[in-house]
């Protein structure tokens, strides 16, 4: 089995600061770092380090910076012979920080809003019964309702990070076999304030498995059949900035090597808690060696 996960890539500057400014209020950056990101990139990578097996489909530019991605992909035994590239600069992200390690995150999605169904439909020719496909909501709209509709007749199971929300997903979401999203995220698509009626709604919306992730507080998981909630451990929080990437590309991996949704979800949610201790975005996933360590 393959895990497929099509997304975007970023050049992510973090700026530390000690408070968020005001309107029209200049602040100074106690810390800067330049790191690799985007949502598609730290799911893929993060997935890898399970040991599952990872095809990763972008589009990113021709720059320097598209070219240490590449080698970083190359790196975490990723193949990069799928990636799409053209005459531009990689996407970025300018992320701001705080004490509290809360943040604040603007992209710009470029390249990734190159990819097309022209695009999809070669990695679909690639994809066969039992792979299964990761996908957030950075890509545009017909791309993303594509790539389920396609993935569902193919049996091919659709994992899809409702991440950030652009559009309604009410048509697409019959198609997906699980969705993560975060809390704000759930009573947007729910239309409702209490989370454990949000799974509820989701899941008559089509949905076989929801999973709410509620940052420190933890984690809601829903399905027809089955419902359990597990409280994260409480960590000294540096950065949150990608802790969502690792939940996400390691629930899936999870799922594909054959785990049951419960020993996912903590596992998942325990390697999330351990990079909100570090720095950065690439540089916070943690290593092969960590996630090897963890155990339920």
């Amino acid at each position: 089995m393959t895990l497929f996960v099509l997304g975007n890539v970023a050049n992510d500057s973090l700026y530390y600061v000690n408070k968020y400014p005001k309107s029209g209020e200049t602040i100074l950056a106690k810390k800067v770092l330049k790191d690799i990101g985007g949502k598609g990139f730290n799911q893929a990578v993060a997935a890898r380090r399970t040991g599952v097996n990872v095809s990763f489909w972008t589009c990113t530019g021709s720059d320097e910076v598209s070219e240490k991605i590449l080698k970083i992909l190359e790196k975490e035994e990723i193949p990069t012979n799928s990636i799409l590239r053209q005459d531009a600069h990689a996407d970025e992200s300018i992320i701001i920080i705080n004490n509290d390690g809360r943040n604040y995150i603007v992209s710009n999605c470029h390249n990734a809003e190159s990819i097309d169904q022209n695009y999809v439909k070669i990695m679909f020719n690639s994809m066969k019964e039992g792979d299964a496909l990761l996908i957030q909501g950075n890509l545009k709209e017909d791309v993303t309702h594509f790539c389920a509709f396609k993935a569902f007749k193919k049996k091919i199971k659709v994992f899809l990070n409702a991440s950030p929300i652009s559009f309604d997903y009410p048509k697409i979401l019959p198609y997906v076999e699980t969705l993560i999203v975060n809390e704000s995220e759930n009573k947007k698509l729910s239309n409702s304030k209490i989370i454990e009626i949000g799974n509820k709604i989701l899941l008559e919306m089509g949905v076989s498995n929801v999973i709410t992730t509620k940052g420190d507080r933890g984690l809601i998981y829903s399905s027809r059949n089955n419902e359990f909630s597990f409280k994260a451990d409480k960590v000294d929080v540096v950065d949150t900035t990608g802790a969502g990437d690792v939940f996400c590309g390691t629930l899936a991996a999870y799922i594909c090597l054959g785990n049951n949704y419960k020993d996912s979800c903590l596992k998942s949610m325990n390697l999330a808690s351990l990079s909100v201790k570090k720095c950065g975005t690439y540089l916070s996933i943690p290593s092969k060696k960590i996630v090897n360590s963890i155990k339920n």
